[in-house]
């Protein structure tokens, strides 16, 4: 008798290990002009999805109120633009308050946010272009997930060790982010 108990335990603790984190959606947001922040949503999806979330990736200007009303995390990435996000995703950021309705609705208040992004030099505003970021979503009451010691993923992709863009550690380090932004938006729902 105590057998068939503890297989039917054993069942129902699988089960739900299966369906772990299924509960939790991730939208990931960019906008990229040469590839170098797509392959950065890129892997920061990757990260997301190891930690078992369904994730959405778009290009900024493809964002859906009801991608973002789904999504219990949100990552928003882009490249440098003279120091500061571009145009179009602090265009989106202004667009979700008044045309999508979120700043009235108060829709996206206590969402797990991430930010990250490129630039060509080791100092070219990638600390204040995530900033800039963050400071947009934090306006929505949104909860900033950073990795530990940093502000959000970024890479450097105009020096000579990354002639082909991003580098590999700053691959991890986009996968990193994306899974403890699942970590965090999986807390923030419970």
């Amino acid at each position: 008798m105590a057998l068939p108990a503890l297989v039917s335990l054993l069942a129902l603790s699988v089960s739900a290990m299966a369906s772990y984190g299924q509960d939790v959606s991730v939208l990931v947001a960019y906008h990229s002009q040469s590839g170098n922040t797509e392959a950065m949503a890129e892997a920061l999806a990757e990260g997301a999805r190891s930690g078992g979330a369904d994730v959405a990736v778009k290009r900024i200007g493809e964002v859906t109120q009801e991608d973002l009303e789904a999504a219990d995390g949100v990552a928003l990435g882009s490249p440098v633009h003279m120091g500061d996000a571009s145009v179009e995703v602090r265009k989106a950021l202004v667009d979700w308050a008044y045309e999508l309705g979120f700043w009235r609705s108060r829709g996206l208040m206590n969402k797990a946010c991430a930010v990250f992004a490129t630039g060509g030099a080791p100092s070219n505003g990638k600390e204040f272009t995530m900033l800039s970021m963050a400071l947009g979503m934090l306006q929505y009451g949104m909860v900033l997930v950073t990795p530990y010691g940093g502000l959000g993923a970024s890479a450097t992709t105009g020096i000579p060790e990354h002639e082909k863009g991003v580098g590999e550690h700053e691959i991890e380090e986009a996968r990193k982010l994306g899974a403890r932004l699942v970590e965090v938006a999986r807390l923030l729902k419970e």
